[in-house]
């Protein structure tokens, strides 16, 4: 792929046992180019890396569309690596059969959309952005699946010094997290439907997080739907607003770890469902009160045990007064109904 005067290369369907290596901007089409992967597809252009990439990508401006790749075992490598801080890269309706990690990257103004990565048991990451800072980055409409939860980091992971990042669209089945944000200003995770497992965190705010919105997911079955942390040291997080998700049948809705905030820090969840979450719809491990008003929690009475009603639980330094009624999350938010006098 080194002949600079070739903009756009169109493969044919068929395996191919080879390291693709992408130097100057490029169109890379398969027979399914244009083909959502997360839809019954034709014949595929497959090519299988071994134990090293299928496809590097060392220049600006490159777009890879409609393939199935199979990526290495080894997460020192990756089915598709991007690691030459380069920008303007989208990888789209591709198929990433992924035994240890889907992608390395570290470019900036990218995209990941309508692609499926099937994970294996030996998988440890999907799409990893690492080493250094990215920017501006979109994962939308992807599907992820197959991973072991318990041994597997997250299907999306931002660790480096990051800002604008977008997770959204997103569908997660039994991988245990869908996305790990680390040092990142300015992230929207919106729209995902994660069916998580209850060894992980679906939605993962990891620490040195600023002005993080999580809105319109809905998540079932996790550890913690929503977990604010600081696990690792990289410090506490700033301005985390979670709304309008519904987070139903995991251990917990909402998870604020000890030293995830700090005085300075502001963490809101505000007109979400928590229904059913066994342990505590908000569940705040830290000194630092959470803003948790205008929640539904799945009794008209409120949240227990501290609360007065028979709803989801929660805890200490949690504000739940007043709260939603009903599953109406536009409602006006009154802890009793007007109809009900006061």
């Amino acid at each position: 792929m080194n002949v600079a005067a070739c903009t756009t290369v169109n493969v044919a369907a068929g395996t191919y046992a080879e390291n693709v290596i992408i130097a100057h901007a490029l169109v890379l089409k398969g027979a399914q180019a244009g083909v959502d992967a997360r839809s019954t597809r034709g014949a595929e252009s497959t090519i299988n890396g071994g134990a090293g990439a299928a496809i590097t990508v060392n220049a600006d401006n490159v777009t890879v569309d409609g393939f199935t790749l199979g990526g290495p075992v080894s997460q020192g490598s990756a089915a598709i690596v991007m690691m030459g801080a380069n920008s303007g890269e989208t990888i789209q309706n591709t198929i990433v059969n992924n035994p240890g990690r889907a992608a390395s990257f570290n470019t900036s103004a990218t995209i990941f959309r309508q692609n499926r990565v099937v994970n294996g048991t030996t998988s440890g990451d999907g799409f990893q952005a690492n080493t250094s800072p990215v920017h501006d980055v979109t994962l939308a409409n992807n599907a992820f699946g197959g991973a072991t939860a318990a041994a597997y980091n997250a299907d999306i992971t931002i660790i480096e010094g990051n800002k604008n990042i977008v997770v959204t669209g997103n569908s997660s089945t039994r991988d245990g997290t869908l996305v790990a944000l680390f040092k990142t200003d300015g992230a929207l995770v919106s729209g995902n439907t994660v069916v998580g497992d209850p060894s992980s965190s679906a939605i993962y705010v990891g620490g040195a997080d600023t002005n993080v919105t999580v809105s319109g997911n809905v998540v079932s079955g996790a550890g913690s739907a929503v977990n604010v942390a600081n696990a690792f040291g990289d410090g506490a997080n700033l301005n985390v607003r979670i709304t309008r998700n519904t987070l139903k049948g995991n251990v917990n809705g909402v998870k604020v770890g000890q030293t995830a905030v700090t005085g300075s820090s502001v963490v809101v969840a505000n007109r979400n469902i928590l229904t059913g979450n066994s342990t505590a719809g908000v569940n705040n491990l830290s000194s630092i009160q959470v803003d948790a008003t205008c929640n539904w929690w799945g009794a008209k009475d409120g949240p227990g045990p501290i609360g007065p009603g028979s709803g989801d639980k929660v805890t200490a330094n949690v504000t739940f007064s007043p709260w939603l009624r009903s599953t109406d999350l536009d409602h006006p938010c009154n802890a009793q109904d007007e109809s009900e006098g006061s």
